[in-house]
């Protein structure tokens, strides 16, 4: 039985884990709850697959190995310092978004059993990992800490208990998630171990143990939580090789923090930035809004992944001089960076935030997501083929999580109205000062650029609805009310574009965003040791449209990665004609003079979204 749960403004003063920040004093804008929003269009259908796929599935899959691998007859047995304990916390965080949002009470009883399961089995001392005696961090003995994921998983359990009491406002969520705070404080706290010292990655998988800390602050207001996170920024700021807040202040890249990990630095820049939302300290802030710029500017695909593994590891950024087309994207480096945008928009309200999330979401996130609903692919390529994780791997986990977080930033409350920020078919539910309402959106967005937005209210009611008009927009915008066109000076590109006025019941707006087909063009390059010349050079370009990236639907000729297209950057457009392939559908057909035609589609569905296809988003062009 499906039932409707409206908590609606209460929610505002919910403490939730990974990215949920209600609470917070300085943030701009709040959260909206889950079930106040519906998203439907290629965002729900990706819901709807990952709920009946992911959450229903992972307690159960293989006898429920995920979680009973924290009861303590799977804790003793366990010789190994493996990472698998973080998929209990992120699956408590997805379900609690997922029951919500849908108000289903077969998933919230799902939801329920399971978090209990582990509340049961949790120590006396507070441990609630997957690490026997001899592993675990409260053993000082122990000379494996430097390969442990221990402190990780523990994070993850604090923020998916602290997610489910906020949810669902059961305080045995809230005091289990205490207990491991406290065993944290005890290991860890002033006096204690230095947390960089545990942890792989120069102990940067275990300071993002400041994330779970600072929510934990919040949702107490224990000032022993707050000394805690501050103590954790000033051991990595002292850590050779770390040092994250000097890294930034000195304009170096975030290749050089730690071995330069992208989950993990993201992580903790997450963590930072709730340290500045609780404590006002904008030296946190400045360090987070560099890095932030440093990953944009250098080390983002056209699919808004942060990318890294050519030459190293898989999932560690690259230098910020060089490109490939063939760079790895973890599903979770998609995920926090996701998160870290998803703040950076509350802290500040600027459109360049929601400008990530939306690329993100449409592109590198729904791109990895198989179309059973419970695999995902481990790390993507913008050229290369899908290949789906493995069911217990990180990052199926993690694309459910950032799915089910879209619904809340969708929208978000702002100087008493909304903010429009992710455009896509359904609809969100929000209080103001003069009532209720109701904002359907009505749009085949993002395949076409009309979208209508129509506001249903009990009463006439004053509020601002603010809009987002994408950076990729190069004017053509054209913004009406109950058909009557709106003066378009104030609109610019990557900002909003505010509205207020007296809303009836059955206003329309009615906002037009010409989806121009855009050739965008990239180097490869190396340069000579002696000077500024180029020692290697191949340009090349891929095709975007709206917020939608595209891909050959396949390899060239079936058979062959890449060929040289001997034509000039000016004419590749000429080459290219629109396809219809279903209702507000569109696909690309490129045909040079001499070639095949190669067909390409939005990156998210080309090759069918089916494992083991190919995926060709640059092309290589140029005359000798």
């Amino acid at each position: 039985m499906r039932r409707v749960i409206n908590i609606g403004f209460l929610l505002l003063l919910c403490l939730g884990g990974f990215g949920q920040s209600a609470g917070f004093a300085r943030v701009s804008d709040s959260l909206m709850s889950p079930s106040d929003v519906s998203l439907k269009g290629v965002l729900g259908q990706a819901l709807q697959l990952s709920e009946q796929g992911r959450i229903r599935t992972l307690p159960v899959w293989n006898n429920g190995a995920l979680i009973t691998l924290l009861s303590p007859e799977a804790r003793n047995r366990n010789t190994t310092t493996d990472w698998y304990g973080e998929h209990a916390g992120k699956w408590m965080y997805a379900a609690s978004l997922a029951a919500l949002r849908t108000g289903d009470d077969s998933l919230k009883a799902l939801l329920m059993r399971t978090a209990d399961y582990l509340v049961r089995n949790q120590e006396a001392d507070g441990y609630m990992g997957s690490y026997s005696p001899a592993l675990r961090i409260t053993n000082a003995a122990s000379k494996l800490h430097k390969r442990s994921w221990d402190v990780w998983g523990l994070s993850c359990t604090v923020l998916g208990l602290l997610e489910v009491n906020a949810r669902f406002h059961d305080a045995r969520y809230l005091e289990s998630a205490k207990k491991v705070g406290e065993l944290l404080l005890r290991t860890f706290g002033e006096g204690g171990a230095d947390i960089t010292d545990y942890g792989t990655r120069y102990g940067y998988s275990a300071t993002v143990a400041l994330d779970p800390v600072v929510m934990l602050y919040r949702a107490t207001g224990d000032k022993r939580y707050l000394e805690f996170a501050k103590l954790i920024v000033r051991e990595a700021d002292k850590k050779d090789g770390l040092r994250l807040t000097a890294a930034m202040a000195a304009g170096r890249d975030l290749e050089t923090v730690a071995d330069g990990k992208v989950y993990q630095i993201i992580w903790n820049l997450l963590g930072l930035a709730k340290l500045y939302a609780v404590t006002g300290d904008t030296a946190y802030l400045k360090t987070v809004q560099a890095a932030w710029k440093n990953i944009r500017d250098y080390h983002l695909t056209i699919t808004g992944g942060p990318w890294g593994g050519i030459g190293k590891h898989k999932e560690c950024f690259n230098s910020r001089d060089y490109w490939s087309p063939y760079g790895f994207v973890e599903t979770c480096s998609t995920m926090s960076w996701m998160q870290l945008n998803r703040f950076l928009l509350q802290l500040t309200g600027e459109a360049k935030y929601s400008e990530e999330i939306e690329k993100s979401a449409y592109n590198a996130l729904l791109g990895a997501q198989l179309p059973d609903g419970q695999l995902w692919t481990y790390h993507s390529f913008t050229n290369g083929r899908k290949h789906p994780a493995n069911y217990n791997d990180c990052c199926p986990s993690s694309g459910a999580l950032a799915l089910e977080e879209l619904s809340e930033v969708a929208y978000t409350r702002r100087e008493g109205g909304i903010a429009v920020n992710l455009y896509g078919a359904g609809e969100v539910r929000f209080k103001t000062g003069g009532g209720d309402v109701l904002l359907s959106q009505q749009t085949d967005y993002p395949m076409a650029g009309v979208v209508r937005l129509m506001v249903m209210a009990g009463k006439s009611v004053r509020f601002p609805m603010f809009l987002r008009i994408p950076a990729w927009v190069k004017g053509g915008v054209r913004l009406a009310v109950n058909g009557k066109e709106v003066d378009a000076a104030g609109l610019r590109a990557g900002s909003y574009f505010e509205l207020t006025r007296e809303w009836k019941k059955g206003d329309v707006v009615e906002l037009s965003l010409p989806m121009a087909l855009r050739v965008e063009q990239q180097p490869e390059v190396a340069i000579m040791p002696q000077g500024k010349d180029d020692l290697y050079r191949v340009n090349w370009f891929a095709l975007v449209r709206g917020p939608l990236v595209y891909a050959n639907d396949g390899l060239i000729e079936g058979r062959d990665r890449e060929i040289n297209f001997r034509l000039e950057a000016k004419d590749i457009e000429k080459y290219v004609k629109e396809e219809k392939v279903a209702a507000g559908a569109m696909a690309y057909r490129f045909a040079p003079p001499g070639e095949k035609p190669l067909v390409f589609r939005p990156f998210y569905e080309a090759g069918g979204r089916e494992a083991g296809t190919w995926r060709l988003t640059w092309m290589q062009y140029g005359i000798d």
